[in-house]
């Protein structure tokens, strides 16, 4: 069951790449915050194929695929934090990545202070972002267990409570 775009607090689609109900495109990109990402794949880089798929290494209900730049990033970033938290336990995985190309001593410096428990990773040069067509910042893929997009968009309201209710749907199916 894909969930309406309405249900998603949008402002607008970020771009023509990805619709709900397309499969979600594949990527792998480095982790800025290793840690995190040897914990959550046992490994320093994170591809969405290891939550959804045929055959996930680390089988998820869904993922929650947030795209930010680092100005503003750091509220994003905690309000990622406390619904990975909220939602870890029941199957809900997270992964932001941080767009463009920037320092990344300062990036990864920046990022290391926030100690995450989920993988930031790092699109340098904005391909994952061209792919999926990602035009304002921040933008959300929601992608379920088939690794098909349940809900994309930029967040309305808060991030938390956009994605809140999102998220919620996936537990009344």
């Amino acid at each position: 069951m894909l969930l309406p775009l309405f249900a998603f607090a949008m402002a607008g689609a970020p771009g023509p790449a990805l619709h709900v109900g397309d499969t979600a495109l594949l990527f792998s990109l480095p982790a800025i915050n290793e840690d995190a990402a040897l914990h959550a794949v046992a490994r320093t880089s994170v591809s969405l194929s290891d939550y959804t798929g045929v055959m996930p290494g680390f089988p998820a209900k869904a993922v929650v695929v947030h795209f930010l730049h680092k100005e503003g990033g750091e509220v994003q970033l905690a309000a990622l934090e406390r619904l990975d938290k909220k939602y870890n336990a029941k199957g809900i995985r997270t992964i932001a990545i941080l767009a463009g190309a920037g320092d990344i001593a300062t990036v990864s410096d920046w990022v290391q202070t926030q100690h995450l428990a989920y993988p930031v990773l790092r699109d340098a040069h904005d391909i994952v972002v061209a792919r999926y067509g990602v035009k304002q910042f921040p933008t959300t893929v929601v992608v379920d267990s088939d690794g098909d997009v349940a809900a994309i968009g930029v967040p309305k309201a808060d991030l938390e409570t956009s994605l809140d209710s999102v998220l919620g749907a996936f537990f009344s199916r």
